[in-house]
Formats: structure tokens, C-alpha cells, sequence
């Protein structure tokens, strides 16, 4: 598989007067929405090798496991539509029709989708489940005795999705002082984090979990830091990373009229747009820690805008009315 190079990601710099105080930083967004129509963001990254590794062993379809909503589905989809691999998405929860415009777009896509219980999707980290849901499978028809089978975990995250994260570093000007990324898997994060490693970047990166209670996401960056072979440079007295907690919302997925109302006015004052599952929760995190005076004065910033767009669409309605009451009843 030939990769498509992405050289001209734009980065756009935001109007820091229409902050609070107007502080004396540099704040820009690293647009990586804008890589792909289909395979967006964050996704191009972590896709790229772990397609490049499918095809060195020979695996003709792609299996990985999502909700009904999920980014790194849709991408997926979209590059075995490109790349002509087969693909599987394994759904969490029951299937509902008429389907939302996520999986609408991953039927016509191409890919065959299968939904399993909260209780089974749990158990999608554990070998002898996948073998099990391999066999089901075949019982079942979505797959042959004959094909050839490349397992990606939920959100894409991996030994190769780190590596390929890790080249955002390459397309982060060298005089940023801080990187703001929102957080599901950790992939992204620790991509960063590595490749800014192999720069000898003294850049400090701030993570944004969108899931409530997300400690554990310290140990998983740590894991997948040592599975890329991540060696702190010798001048780090402390780690050059932190995660943030306070942005959730109430967890994955959830939203408010307060953070539904910020994502209308932080797109109508920016142009760019967000969702409200990742990009919205950061970008509220981060506007709160600049009117806080979170930063040092004349700190250079740079905001990675991982995509996810494409999952707004079936929640601009609730966006929208969540919105309207929030400028209805807050004075």
C-alpha cells in the first residue's frame, strides 16, 4: 500500500482578543480535520501502518470494534473503500433502525457490521473472545475459511498507531510551548508524545479525556509508550505530559447546554468547527485555562484538532436545542 504524504495541513491561528482578558499568548489550531474526507484527523495517523502491516501479512479484511458513532469506524471504513481491504465493524449495543448517519455511511462504504451485547463488547481486549467471535463469524457467513484476518482494537489504538501518531510531531512548529489533544484510547497522545521525544522537543502536552473517571489513562500511555520503545530524554526531570481532568461533561458521549452553547459560539467567533464528544470538550477545557491564566504569558499553543466531525451529524439537533435553552434560562 502506497500512503497518501500529507504535507499541507493548514494551521490556523486564533484571535486571542476574543478571550477573556485578552492574554498575551499565541494559540493556534493544527487543522488535522482537514487531512482527508473519510479518513479524517487523528485516524489518518493511527490507520497508516497498522494498513501498511495488514497488507505485509497478507490479510485481505479488516476487523474492528466501535459504537454506533465511532470516528475510527468510519474511517476505517473509508480506507478499505480506498485501499481495497474488506472490512468488519464489530458494533457495541443492539441494532436500531433506520440506521444514524454513521452507520449509513459504513454500509455504503462498504463495510459489513455486526452488533454485539455491552456484556461481550466488554471482552473485546481478550484473545480467546476475539477466536470466538472469529468462529461466529464464519458460522454466520460475514467471514470464509479462506480469508485472512487483521484484528484492530477499538479506536484504533496499537503498537503501529503510535508510530503513526507520532509524525504529527513532525508538523508541530519547533517554538510550541504547549500541545493540547483530546483524549478517548490514549493513541493519539502517546504518539505525540514519542515523536516529539525523538525531536528532543522540551514541549509539554496537555491531554483533554472526554470519559469520566479516566485515571487509567495514565497507565495506558505508559504501556503504550514502552511498546514503542519510549525513552524519556535525559533532561526531563518530571514527564512532559499531563492529563486534565475536569472537561468530561459527565463522560463519554455526554453533553450539556453550556457545552452545547460554547460549541456554537467558539464556531461562530473561529470558524472551526467541533463536536461535541472530543474537539468541544477540549476546546472548552482549554479556553477555561486560558481566561484562568492556566498559562505563562506569551506561551505559544497549539491546539490538534483530531476530526470527529463526521459524528456531530447525528447530534446537531440535540446541539441546537441544548443551546437554545442554555441562552434561554442563563442570563
Amino acid at each position: 500500500m502506497q500512503s497518501d504524504p500529507i504535507t499541507d495541513i493548514p494551521l490556523q491561528a486564533l484571535d486571542t482578543r476574543l478571550f477573556k482578558n485578552r492574554p498575551a499568548l499565541s494559540v493556534s489550531v493544527l487543522r488535522t480535520d482537514k487531512t482527508d474526507p473519510l479518513i479524517s484527523g487523528n485516524k489518518w495517523f493511527k490507520l497508516k501502518y497498522n494498513l501498511e502491516d495488514a497488507q505485509q501479512h497478507g490479510c485481505d479484511t479488516l476487523l474492528s470494534f466501535g459504537g454506533p458513532y465511532s470516528n475510527h469506524l468510519h474511517a476505517l471504513a473509508g480506507a478499505g473503500k480506498k485501499y481495497h481491504f474488506k472490512t468488519i465493524g464489530i458494533i457495541r449495543g443492539e441494532a436500531h433502525y433506520p440506521l444514524n448517519p454513521t452507520l449509513t455511511d459504513l454500509k455504503a462504504l462498504g463495510m459489513q457490521l455486526y452488533y454485539i451485547n455491552r456484556q461481550d463488547y466488554r471482552k473485546k481486549h481478550e484473545p480467546e473472545f476475539i477466536r470466538q467471535l472469529l468462529a461466529r463469524l464464519q458460522t454466520e457467513h460475514y467471514l470464509s475459511k479462506q480469508e485472512s484476518v487483521y484484528v484492530i482494537p477499538e479506536g484504533g489504538t496499537n503498537t503501529p498507531a503510535i508510530r503513526g501518531a507520532a509524525e504529527i510531531a513532525e508538523l508541530i512548529p519547533d517554538n510550541t510551548n504547549y500541545i493540547c489533544v483530546a483524549c478517548g484510547t490514549g493513541g493519539t497522545i502517546a504518539g505525540i508524545i514519542h515523536g516529539l521525544n525523538n525531536k528532543e522537543s522540551r514541549t509539554k502536552v496537555l491531554g483533554f479525556p472526554a470519559l469520566k473517571g479516566a485515571q487509567f489513562l495514565e497507565q495506558d500511555i505508559n504501556r503504550l509508550l514502552t511498546s514503542a520503545s519510549y525513552r524519556p530524554q535525559s533532561y526531563q526531570d518530571t514527564p512532559p505530559w499531563k492529563l486534565i481532568y475536569d472537561y468530561h461533561f459527565g463522560g463519554f458521549g455526554k453533553m450539556t447546554p453550556e457545552l452545547a452553547r460554547f460549541i456554537i459560539e467558539f464556531e461562530q467567533k473561529h470558524s472551526i468547527p467541533l463536536d461535541p464528544v472530543y474537539t468541544g470538550k477540549m476546546m472548552y477545557g482549554i479556553v477555561e485555562l486560558i481566561n484562568n491564566n492556566y498559562f505563562p504569558l506569551h506561551s505559544r499553543i497549539l491546539i490538534i484538532h483530531s476530526g470527529g466531525l463526521q459524528g456531530r451529524r447525528g447530534m446537531a439537533a440535540r446541539i441546537k436545542q441544548l443551546s437554545e435553552y442554555q441562552e434561554k434560562n442563563i442570563p
